[in-house]
């Protein structure tokens, strides 16, 4: 009787705690590269749980080769999911990574004493990733005092709610940004956050 009551505890928590997973989505992005400013502008569609969320902004680097965001709009309950803008066009990747469709990124705000942890996670994020073949890990590097990794993905959706669950489960989904590579000219990209949403802020992209 123990074991089968300790048994249904388990279960119970189980269904708990997936029931409070957030559900996160990218439904749609669109960009404008203005080479004259060297900046991309962004506008951005992002489900989390059930709510949609609008966002507009720009992301450009400051001398010293970090990534600047600056957010101009930011809409809550937008009953839309499609971006309609002919100024604005999706994101087309790199053709040397063609057979992907986007890149993760993952910046760790707080490495001090927690890089084993860090380790550990990427570790459990690429068995996950390649048990559903979502995505390949690039790199994990701790440099200029934060943790960057990224993941080339198959499914840029299922990826990154992998990421963002487990991150959450960690406990860590409030040290990280979150983001995706955004290819402006060529081969040349930079990264634009995606969560925490209302993020802008100076970062190292990598």
């Amino acid at each position: 009787m123990k074991y089968i009551l300790t048994s249904a505890l388990v279960i119970v928590l189980s269904c708990i705690a997936f029931a409070q997973n957030t559900k996160i989505r990218l439904l749609d992005s669109k960009y404008y590269y203005k080479s004259s400013e060297s900046k991309t502008f962004y506008k951005s569609l992002i489900s989390l749980d059930s709510t949609t969320y609008y966002i507009e902004g720009n992301i450009s680097f400051d001398n010293e080769g970090r990534t600047i965001q600056k957010l101009d709009k930011f809409k809550k309950d937008v009953d839309y999911t499609k971006i309609e803008d002919s100024d604005y066009v999706s994101m087309s990747m790199d053709p040397m990574f063609k057979e992907y469709d986007g890149i993760v990124y993952i910046q760790f705000k707080k490495i001090e004493g927690n890089k084993e942890h860090i380790k550990k996670l990427i570790a459990r994020l690429d068995e996950e990733l390649m048990h559903n073949d979502s995505a390949v890990n690039n790199y994990l590097d701790f440099d200029k005092g934060v943790g960057i990794a990224e993941y080339f993905s198959k499914d840029f959706d299922e990826a990154f709610q992998t990421i963002f669950s487990l991150l959450e489960e960690e406990g860590m989904i409030k040290d990280v940004l979150l983001g995706k590579r955004v290819y402006m000219d060529g081969d040349d990209y930079n990264i634009e956050i995606l969560y925490p949403l209302k993020y802008e802020g100076t970062f190292w992209s990598f």
